[in-house]
C-alpha cells in the first residue's frame, strides 16, 4: 500500500513537470512566434519601405523619361524642319530656276550649290536630279562613299518622295491671262524629307523642287528639276542636337542598349532604321538597388533615402523640365547671336504690329543686310565673320528702343521692326542714327575691318498691311540700296517696283539679243602718252534696242552678271574684238573680262584659238579684270592668269583703288598694266591729293614692272599732268568718245 501511494506521487509530479515542460514550450513557440511576426513585420516594412520607394522612383523616372522623348523628338523634327526651310532658300529662286531649268549653267550650279549652299549649312551630300531621275551635279564632302547613292534615287523611299514632289509641281502649273506658264502651287507641295540608310550611316534626305520664286519668268510646262541634300546624322549632327537638348550624350543605334531610351528614326513607310538613343537624365533607381543590401538595416534609414531619392527625382524632373523649356526656346534662337530666328520673329513683330492697332504713331521694318560678309570671310576666315555679326548686334540692340523687335534670318540677313515712333521724321532720324552707328571701321584680333551695312525700309501701312508684305517692300528697297553703292539706307517706293519690272524686261530682251544679232562693238583710242600714237582701242558693247535705241553697258550688264548670261556676252565681245583688230595695222585691243567668265572651264584655250584662228599676234590683246575678281584668292584664278601670261597675252586690273586693293594682290597675281580709275584724274585739276595719289600708284606700277593707263582724260590741264606723271597711256574723252567700228577705223589707220 505504501509502494502504491508513492507511486501515485511520483505518477502525480511527473505529470506537473510534464505540464511546466510544455507550458514552457507553449511559452518559448510564443515569443519565437512573436518574434517571428515582428521581424517578418519589420522584414514586411522594410521590404514595403523599399518596394514603395523604388516604385516610387521608377515612376517619376518614367514621366522624365517620356518628357525626355517627347522634348528630343520635337528638337529633332525641328531639325528636319530647318533642313527644309534651308533647301527652300537655294531651291525656290528666279535665279536657280533660269540657270539650271531655262538654260542649264554648271558654273552657276557649282557656285551656288557647291559653294554657298555647301559653306552655309554644311550638307554632306548634295545632288542636283534631271527630270529622268538621275543626278546631274553631285557635291561631296567626303564622310559617306556615294557610289551607291545614286541607286536611292531612283528607287525607293527618295524616289517616291521625289516621284511625288514632280507630280505635284506639274499638278500645280497654270496659266496666267496671258497664257504663260506659271506654278501657282505652294513650296510644301513640292519638298519634302525622308530619312534612308547610308552604308553605315543615317541620313536625313531633303528634296526640294526647282520653281521660280518670286516668279514673273517664263516657265516651261515640264517635270522640274530637283535639289536633293542630305545631312549624315553623324557626331557633327548631333553635337548641334546636344546644343539644343543640352544632354550629356547622344547617339545612333540600330538598337536600344540596356539602360538607354531612344526616339526611332522611320522612313517615310514607318519602318524603324535605327534610333537616336542616350542615357535618361533620371536614374535614381540604380543608385537605391546599390544601397539595397544596407536598406534592411532600419526602416528610418529606408525611409531618409527615400526622402533623399525623392528629392533627386524632383530636382532631376525641374531641371529636365528646364532643359525642355531651353530646349524650345533655342530652336528658336540664333545661337550665335541670341536674336530670334524667321519664326520667332514673325510671331513677335506681328503680335506687336496688332497691339498697335489704329494708334496714331509710325512703324517700319527695316531689311539688313551685311555687305561683303562672304569676302571677308574668305579672306580673314569665319572667325572674323562672326565678330562682325555679333557686333552689328550689339549695335543695334544698343542703338534702338526697347521695344524695337530684331531678328536674325539667315547668314547676313536681319529683320528689325521699330514700332511707335511719333513721326514719320522720328522714325528716319533712328534709322539714320542706325546706319551711322553700324556703318564703321573696328579692330577685331588686330585688324582693321570695314563694317558695312545695307538697310530696306517699308513703312507701315503705306507699305504693306501685313507683316510679309513689309518684309518685301523692304526687301526691294534693300535690293535698291545695293545697287546704289550699299553701305546705306534706302526707303521703298513704287518706281522700285517699276525697277523690278524694267529689269525684267531687260533679262527677256536679253535672252533674243544675241540670237537676233542687235550688239554691237564700239571702240575708244587708248593713246601712248610720249607719241601720241593710238596704241590700242578698248572694245565696248552697245546694244542696238530694237524699242529703246541704242543702250549702254549700264542698262543691261548689271542685269547679264544676275541672270548669268553675262558670260555670253563677254564670250561675243571678245571674239568680235579680236575679230576686229585682227584687221588693224598695228594697234591692239582690250576687253574687259568678268570672273564667272575666268572660272569658265577651257576660257584659256578659248582664247588660244581665237587668237589663232583670226590671226592676231597675242601681244596686241589684252583682258582688263576688275579688283573684285582678286577677291577669289583661288589657285583656279592665278592659274588662269599664269596660262594667259604664258601665251603672251597681258592682263590689266582696271579702275584700281576702287575697290579691295592690296599690295599682296598686285605682288600675287602680277599684272602686267594697271588702269587708274577715272574718279582720281577727274579731280587733278581740284585735288591735290588726288595728283599726289595719282603718282603714287604710277610709282608703284613701275616698281611692280607694270605699264599704266589713265581712264577718263578729258581737260589737256589734266593730260598734261599725266604726261608729266610719266603716265604710259592716256585714255577719255579729250582724245576721242567710244564709237561704232566703222567711224573708228580710219582714225586707227591714220595713227598707224
Amino acid at each position: 500500500m505504501e509502494r502504491t501511494l508513492a507511486e501515485a506521487v511520483e505518477n502525480t509530479s511527473g505529470s506537473l513537470r510534464s505540464d511546466a515542460l510544455k507550458e514552457r514550450v507553449r511559452s518559448a513557440s510564443g515569443r519565437q512566434l512573436i518574434f517571428a511576426l515582428i521581424v517578418a513585420g519589420l522584414f514586411t516594412a522594410i521590404v514595403s519601405g523599399f518596394i514603395f520607394v523604388l516604385s516610387t522612383i521608377v515612376v517619376f523616372e518614367k514621366e522624365a523619361e517620356k518628357r525626355e522623348l517627347r522634348s528630343v523628338s520635337r528638337v529633332f523634327e525641328n531639325s528636319k524642319a530647318t533642313i527644309l526651310r534651308e533647301i527652300e532658300r537655294f531651291a525656290a529662286s528666279n535665279a536657280a530656276y533660269q540657270n539650271i531649268d531655262t538654260r542649264y549653267s554648271l558654273p552657276w550650279v557649282e557656285s551656288r550649290f557647291g559653294q554657298e549652299m555647301a559653306a552655309d549649312y554644311g550638307h554632306d551630300l548634295i545632288f542636283l536630279v534631271g527630270r529622268d531621275g538621275y543626278p546631274v551635279y553631285e557635291k561631296n564632302n567626303g564622310k559617306v562613299e556615294t557610289t551607291a547613292v545614286p541607286r536611292f534615287l531612283i528607287k525607293g523611299d527618295v524616289a517616291a518622295l521625289m516621284r511625288q514632289v514632280r507630280t505635284n509641281y506639274v499638278v500645280g502649273l497654270d496659266r496666267n491671262n496671258d497664257g504663260n506658264t506659271i506654278f501657282a502651287g505652294k513650296n510644301e507641295d513640292v519638298s519634302g524629307l525622308t530619312t534612308v540608310k547610308l552604308g553605315n550611316h543615317v541620313g536625313l534626305v531633303a528634296v526640294h523642287a526647282i520653281i521660280p520664286d518670286p516668279g514673273g519668268i517664263p516657265m516651261k510646262a515640264v517635270a522640274p528639276y530637283v535639289l536633293v541634300a542630305i545631312h549624315i546624322m553623324d557626331d557633327a549632327y548631333l553635337k548641334d542636337l546636344l546644343e539644343a537638348l543640352s544632354l550629356d550624350d547622344i547617339s545612333v543605334a540600330a538598337e536600344i542598349p540596356t539602360g538607354k531610351i531612344g526616339v526611332p528614326i522611320s522612313d517615310t513607310s514607318e519602318e524603324t532604321l535605327a534610333y537616336l538613343v542616350w542615357r535618361p537624365a533620371a536614374d535614381a533607381s540604380q543608385t537605391v538597388l546599390a544601397w539595397a543590401p544596407l536598406l534592411s538595416a532600419a526602416l528610418l534609414v529606408i525611409l531618409l533615402l527615400t526622402m533623399i531619392a525623392l528629392r533627386q527625382n524632383y530636382v532631376a524632373t525641374l531641371a529636365l523640365k528646364r532643359r525642355e523649356q531651353e530646349a524650345i526656346q533655342a530652336s528658336r534662337l540664333d545661337t550665335l547671336t541670341g536674336l530670334a530666328r524667321r519664326d520667332l520673329f514673325y510671331e513677335q513683330a506681328s503680335k506687336t504690329l496688332e497691339a498697335q492697332g489704329d494708334a496714331k504713331v509710325w512703324s517700319a521694318v527695316v531689311y539688313l543686310d551685311m555687305d561683303f560678309l562672304k569676302q571677308t570671310n574668305d579672306t580673314y576666315g569665319h572667325v572674323i565673320g562672326d565678330q562682325l555679326i555679333i557686333n552689328l548686334t550689339e549695335t543695334v540692340k544698343s542703338t534702338c528702343d526697347k521695344h524695337d523687335v530684331f531678328g536674325r534670318i539667315g547668314g547676313d540677313e536681319f529683320l528689325l521692326l521699330m514700332p511707335g515712333r511719333a513721326s514719320e521724321a522720328e522714325l528716319l532720324q533712328d534709322v539714320a542714327g542706325l546706319c551711322v552707328a553700324i556703318n564703321h571701321e573696328i579692330v577685331i584680333d588686330d585688324l582693321q575691318v570695314k563694317v558695312s551695312c545695307s538697310m530696306g525700309i517699308a513703312m507701315f501701312p503705306e507699305h504693306g498691311e501685313t507683316l510679309p508684305q513689309l518684309v518685301r517692300s523692304a526687301d526691294i528697297a534693300l535690293q535698291r540700296c545695293k545697287a546704289d553703292g550699299r553701305g546705306n539706307y534706302r526707303m521703298y517706293d513704287v518706281a522700285m517696283d517699276e525697277a523690278l519690272h524694267e529689269k525684267r524686261r531687260i533679262q527677256e530682251g536679253l535672252k533674243r539679243a544675241l540670237e537676233r544679232q542687235e550688239f554691237v562693238a564700239f571702240y575708244q583710242p587708248i593713246i601712248a602718252a610720249s607719241s601720241g600714237r593710238v596704241a590700242f582701242a578698248e572694245a565696248l558693247i552697245r546694244w542696238k534696242h530694237p524699242e529703246r535705241g541704242l543702250l549702254g553697258p549700264g542698262a543691261f550688264l548689271p542685269v547679264a552678271e544676275e541672270d548669268g548670261s553675262i558670260n555670253a556676252l563677254g564670250a561675243w565681245i571678245l571674239e568680235q574684238a579680236i575679230s576686229d583688230a585682227s584687221k588693224w595695222p598695228e594697234t591692239g585691243v582690250t576687253v574687259n573680262v568678268c570672273a564667272s567668265q575666268l572660272l569658265e572651264a577651257g576660257f584659256v584655250q578659248r582664247v588660244a584659238d581665237l587668237i589663232r584662228e583670226y590671226g592676231l599676234p597675242p601681244e596686241r590683246l589684252v583682258l582688263e579684270i576688275t579688283e573684285s575678281v582678286m577677291m577669289d584668292r583661288s589657285g583656279c584664278i592665278r592659274q588662269v592668269f599664269a596660262n594667259l601670261s604664258d601665251l603672251g597675252i597681258a592682263v590689266a586690273i582696271d579702275d584700281f583703288g576702287t575697290g579691295f586693293s592690296s599690295l599682296s594682290y598686285l605682288h600675287e597675281y602680277r599684272f602686267q598694266k594697271m588702269k587708274i580709275d577715272r574718279s582720281f584724274v577727274s579731280r587733278i585739276e581740284t585735288d591735290v591729293e588726288a595728283g599726289t595719289i595719282i603718282r603714287t600708284m604710277i610709282g608703284l606700277a613701275k616698281v611692280l614692272g607694270m605699264t599704266v593707263v589713265a581712264e577718263g582724260v578729258e581737260t589737256e590741264a589734266q593730260f598734261k599732268f599725266l604726261k608729266r606723271a610719266q603716265c604710259d597711256f592716256l585714255q577719255g574723252f579729250y582724245f576721242d568718245k567710244p564709237a561704232p567700228l566703222e567711224q573708228v577705223q580710219q582714225k586707227l589707220l591714220l595713227s598707224a
